[in-house]
C-alpha cells in the first residue's frame, strides 16, 4: 500500500477539494485534483520508487480522477477502461 497516495487523498479530502465534486464538469474535476496534488507534492515530495506504487494505489482504490491527474503530473499514462 502506498502511504504517500493515501496521505495525498486525505489531503485533498481535508482541504475541501471534493466539495461539490459531483456538480463539476470532468475538466473542472481534473483541474481541482491537479492543483491539489501539485500543492501536496510541493510539501511532500515523492520518491521515484514510489511513483508506480502510488499510481497503482489510486487505481486499485478507484480514485480515477486522482490517478489521471497524478499520471499526467508524473509524465505517465493511464489506460482507459472500455
Amino acid at each position: 500500500m502506498s502511504e504517500w497516495a493515501r496521505r495525498a487523498h486525505h489531503y485533498l479530502n481535508s482541504t475541501g477539494r471534493f466539495k461539490n465534486f459531483k456538480k463539476m464538469s470532468e475538466g473542472q474535476r481534473y483541474e481541482v485534483i491537479k492543483e491539489g496534488l501539485l500543492e501536496f507534492i510541493r510539501g511532500n515530495p515523492i520518491g521515484e520508487g514510489e511513483v508506480e506504487e502510488a499510481l497503482e494505489w489510486f487505481i486499485a482504490n478507484r480514485k480515477v480522477h486522482e490517478a489521471r491527474a497524478f499520471a499526467k503530473i508524473m509524465g505517465l499514462k493511464v489506460g482507459r477502461k472500455r
